[in-house]
């Protein structure tokens, strides 16, 4: 089987800032510093409104293109995650192919949040294994924070837009991926949802309606609806065992591992888990405060911080765990290429 890597990683974020100053005055100063000390997000981006996911997948992949020097002609193959799609048809990976200019190859989209981005190298790397393709570009964009009340305090401060793009190819002997662990739960799925919207319930008059919850959330059956605690319970309990799974797999032990990166939830939640499995700080790599939680994007997002703060080494073996909305869970292990650049630049053969 062949060996395949992540060869390069760039994101895009919203263009525009909500402060926690802003929130302040809107939830009031008690319910923000609850927030900021659970949440760890003090400030988030967010995408104008006639901005989607597919716009910040765009820039991202623009300038990873551009900047890297990749010849557009090596890749055969786009994978687009996102749950904010530009419509329901055609799939949003066939316009991004268009309009990245890149040859005409296989392009389609995964519906899926939290978990898109490893579950979306799985794929990637399977089909370049098995010599289906050469070289991928694998993009996620979301503009959740179109999808939120304004008025619904449980989301709107946690909340961030971004888009992302990796270069996924071949690689030498022994590096790239090399272990996934993947899973649902679909009887969580109401834990985190747009309930109207879909085939299943259409907009109405009534699904349009506002309601207010007993926190004091306002919010309608076509936004964005998320059970905090079920969502945390989930993860805490979920997580360890996956990562236990993983290592299995790979014969190692977490203290051989040099770089665990978590979906960026929140930070209470991840300084749990961190603790929970004894990782050195060193070992892990946080970038939330500034952006929010951007769904799918925050693995490219994290990675990408993480690489411009030195933590991501060659050779270095380096796990990527995510975990959400579905209720779902997907983890790699990778060894991280020695010579990236010529990866990059290098042909598809």
């Amino acid at each position: 089987m062949r060996n395949v890597a992540l060869l390069a990683v760039n994101y895009s974020a919203g263009s525009q800032t909500l402060s926690y100053g802003e929130l302040q005055e809107r939830f009031g100063e008690e319910a923000m510093k609850k927030v900021l000390a659970g949440s760890g997000i003090r400030n988030r981006r967010v995408a104008p409104a006639g901005v989607t996911g597919a716009d910040l997948a765009y820039e991202a992949a623009e300038s990873l293109l551009t900047d890297s020097g990749i010849d557009r002609s090596t890749i055969d193959l786009v994978i687009h995650c996102t749950q904010t799609p530009d419509h329901w048809l055609p799939t949003t990976a066939c316009l991004l192919q268009e309009r990245l200019k890149l040859p005409k190859c296989a392009a389609f989209d995964i519906n899926l949040g939290c978990t898109q981005y490893v579950y979306a190298l799985s794929i990637a790397h399977a089909m370049i294994a098995a010599g289906t393709a050469s070289r991928a570009l694998v993009l996620t964009g979301d503009t959740m924070t179109h999808t939120l009340n304004p008025l619904d305090r449980s989301l709107v401060p946690l909340m961030g837009d971004a888009g992302s793009a990796s270069l996924i190819g071949l690689a030498a002997e022994g590096e790239g991926f090399l272990h996934f662990e993947l899973g649902t739960d679909g009887s969580g799925g109401k834990y985190l949802t747009i309930p109207a919207g879909g085939a299943r319930i259409a907009r109405t008059a009534e699904t349009a309606l506002e309601a207010v919850d007993a926190e004091g959330n306002h919010r309608s059956p076509e936004q964005l609806y998320m059970n905090g605690a079920a969502i945390f319970h989930f993860a805490i309990s979920t997580v360890p065992k996956v990562i236990a799974s993983l290592l299995v797999k790979a014969g190692l032990t977490i203290d051989q591992v040099d770089l665990v990166l978590f979906h960026q939830a929140n930070r209470y939640m991840l300084d749990y888990l961190v603790k929970k499995l004894k990782i050195p700080a060193e070992k892990t790599h946080f970038f939330v405060e500034e952006i929010g939680n951007t769904s799918g994007s925050t693995m490219p997002v994290l990675l990408t911080d993480a690489l411009s703060h030195g933590k991501v080494r060659p050779g270095a073996l380096v796990m990527l765990v995510t975990f959400g909305v579905g209720l779902s869970w997907a983890a790699t292990l990778m060894r991280w290429p020695a010579d990236t650049a010529a990866a990059v630049k290098g042909s598809a053969a």
